[in-house]
C-alpha cells in the first residue's frame, strides 16, 4: 500500500514541477559520481545540510527552502553528496528528497536514500560529483543567479509534521559562471589595446 502511495507522491511532485515549468528535467536517484566534469572553468558550491528538517510534499509552505547566488545564468553541471539522514517511523529514508531549481524552473530531484524503504538513520554518498551534462540533467539558473534547493518528502507520513532530518553532511553543486555582458566588453577592449601595443 505504501509503495503505491510513494509512486503516486513522486508523480504528483513531478506534476507540480511541470506546472511550474514544463522543462522539468528528471530525478538524480542512486547515481554515483567520480571526478565531476573536469571543467577548468567550474566552481563548486558546498552546502551544509546539517539540521534541515523534512516536512511535507513538494511545494508545501512548511518545507525548508534555501537560495544561493551562484551568478546570473550560471550553468549547473554537477551535483554530489555525502549526507546522514534520519527517517522517523513510519517514514522511510527513501522519502527524503531535495530539488534543485532556478527561480522559475524545477530541474532535478535528488533522493540520496533511494531504495532504502525503511525508517532509521544512514549515511549516503555519491562518491564524487555526478556529471549532470553526461546524463542530460544540466541546467542554467536565471538572470538573478539564484540556485534554489527545497527539502521535502516524496511521501508525507506526518501532514504538518517532521517526517525526517538531514542530520549532517554536505551537498556540492558544480557550476560554470557566465561572465556578465560588460565583462565581455572589457575583455574585448583589453584585447584590442594589447593588439595595438604590439604594432
Amino acid at each position: 500500500m505504501k509503495k503505491f502511495g510513494l509512486a503516486l507522491a513522486l508523480v504528483v511532485a513531478a506534476g507540480a514541477a511541470q506546472a511550474k515549468d514544463p522543462t522539468f528535467g528528471g530525478s538524480l536517484n542512486g547515481l554515483t559520481g567520480n571526478v565531476g566534469t573536469g571543467s577548468t572553468r567550474s566552481s563548486v558550491l558546498s552546502f551544509d545540510v546539517g539540521g534541515i528538517n523534512s516536512w511535507d510534499g513538494f511545494g508545501s509552505a512548511l518545507n525548508e527552502v534555501y537560495s544561493s547566488n551562484i551568478g546570473a545564468n550560471s550553468h549547473v553541471i554537477g551535483i554530489g553528496w555525502d549526507v546522514n539522514l534520519t527517517a522517523n517511523s513510519p517514514s522511510w529514508l527513501s522519502e527524503l528528497v531535495v530539488s534543485f531549481e532556478s527561480t522559475s524552473t524545477t530541474y532535478v530531484f535528488l533522493t540520496a536514500g533511494v531504495g532504502n524503504d525503511f525508517p532509521g538513520s544512514a549515511n549516503f554518498s555519491s562518491g564524487g560529483i555526478v556529471d549532470l551534462v553526461g546524463i542530460g540533467l544540466d541546467f542554467s539558473v536565471d538572470g538573478d543567479g539564484a540556485l534554489v534547493m527545497e527539502f521535502f518528502e516524496g511521501f508525507d507520513d506526518f501532514g504538518g509534521g517532521i517526517d525526517g532530518h538531514w542530520d549532517s553532511g554536505t551537498i556540492w553543486v558544480e557550476y560554470e559562471p557566465v561572465p556578465a555582458p560588460g565583462a565581455f566588453g572589457l575583455l574585448a577592449g583589453a584585447g584590442l589595446l594589447a593588439a595595438r601595443r604590439r604594432r
